[in-house]
């Protein structure tokens, strides 16, 4: 029994169902309509085959009720869940809307308005993860938009989990080989450990890079080389894909990705208060692309709006950051100074061949003559800015891997 049956046209007499707009691990998502209360809604259906095993059934079960309990302007709103015919659904919110993923189809995105959206996924994220939900599955295609680009995060709770068995990565929800989602996943999730908040920040970060970069950090033939490109490579520094990311961004970008979780950001309001101190960069916002009508299989879609997030306040940024910057500024600081010397000497050069003849009556000059002006070194903040060119995370960049389907 499938859901476009007669059996499944209306879901628990309440529910009629219209239009697939996603399809996800374990289920398909459908646009429909609420009977009772006459409003629009998406209705998540566990795939038949999938109810039937009781493991798959009792984690869809279990994780809709754990999404049901978050309440953020940032998160898809879980309205309702039930069954029909012992195949278990999920009703939730459904606005007109379109997918980072769409977004990022175009190309890198326009870097002041990524920053938003960044924040409104991390305030999702900290949302989330202070009730004790962890996502598991942030990717670009459950990131989704509303019209005037603002950000909001779906599949809480309902995601898939990956794990490594038998020297392959599997799906623990299906048994089968994951295409593709590897590229977002934690490495110590690729190892077998346990999801944490820090898990889904470094997937944050991935995605973040894709969007700035145009491409994943790694690629590669298989899954499975994905997979271990991830656990043993650092990601090439971003300004080699993108010479004009800011720096800050790119700082907050690939600390968010470092492989140890402890050298990552605490929290999501941690990763939030890099995000803010990155100045703004001017620029057009990017054009959105309209999400096509069915997207991948491989990723759940539920076209949805969201208000903006407001996320409070934060820890400091990583102490190698900080100590990296400093040398960045004390270097900039020393080449000042060399060409301040540099111009001093040779504009005393100059006046020496001027007034070169010896037996010059001249009269000295006034005491009251002004003195050459010298502007003061900019101050840190100012450098910071004008720095071009990221510090290099540490390790070697060895991200850049054959292209495939990872």
């Amino acid at each position: 029994m499938t859901p476009s049956t007669a059996a499944f046209t209306v879901l628990a007499d309440r529910y009629h169902l219209g239009d697939l707009i996603g399809r996800g691990g374990m289920g398909d998502v459908y646009c429909a309509r609420d009977l009772r209360l006459g409003r629009e809604v998406a209705v998540k259906v566990l795939r038949p085959e999938m109810a039937r095993q009781p493991e798959i059934r009792s984690r869809f079960e279990a994780e809709a009720l754990s999404a049901a309990r978050l309440s953020h302007p940032n998160v898809v709103t879980v309205f309702d869940t039930g069954e029909d015919e012992g195949v278990p659904f999920i009703v939730m919110e459904c606005l007109p809307g379109r997918t980072l993923a769409t977004a990022m189809a175009a190309g890198p995105v326009d870097q002041a308005w990524l920053r938003h959206v960044a924040l409104d996924v991390l305030g999702a994220l900290g949302a989330a993860h202070a009730a004790g939900v962890i996502h598991r599955d942030v990717k670009p295609g459950n990131i989704l938009l509303t019209d005037d680009g603002r950000a909001k995060v779906a599949d809480f709770g309902i995601a898939k989990s990956l794990e490594p068995v038998g020297g392959t990565i599997t799906d623990t929800t299906t048994g089968h080989l994951m295409l593709g989602t590897p590229a977002y996943l934690a490495p110590e999730r690729i190892e077998g450990k346990p999801a944490t908040a820090q898990s889904d920040l470094y997937s944050l970060g991935v995605v973040l890079y894709e969007a700035l970069a145009g491409e994943k950090p790694f690629t590669a033939d298989t899954p499975m080389a994905v997979a271990m490109a991830v656990v043993h490579d650092d990601p090439e520094p971003l300004v080699h894909r993108r010479p004009d990311v800011d720096p800050g961004l790119a700082v907050m970008v690939e600390t968010a990705m470092q492989r140890d979780p402890s050298a990552r950001f605490a929290n999501a309001e941690d990763m939030a208060r890099a995000v803010r101190a990155v100045a703004p960069t001017p620029g057009p916002e990017a054009e959105l692309a309209t999400i096509a009508e069915v997207p991948p299989a491989d990723q759940t879609s539920v076209l949805v709006g969201v208000a903006p997030s407001k996320a409070p306040a934060l820890a400091a940024v990583p102490l190698w950051v900080q100590r990296r910057r400093m040398a960045l500024v004390a270097a900039a600081v020393g080449a000042l100074v060399l060409v301040v010397l540099v111009a001093a000497l040779a504009f005393g050069h100059d006046r020496s061949a001027v007034n070169s003849p010896s037996t010059s009556n001249t009269a000295p000059q006034s005491s009251n003559t002004t003195a050459p002006v010298v502007t003061a070194p900019p101050t840190t903040a100012q450098l910071q800015v004008q720095i071009s060119v990221p510090a290099p995370v540490p390790g070697k960049g060895r991200g850049k891997h054959k292209r495939g389907n990872g």
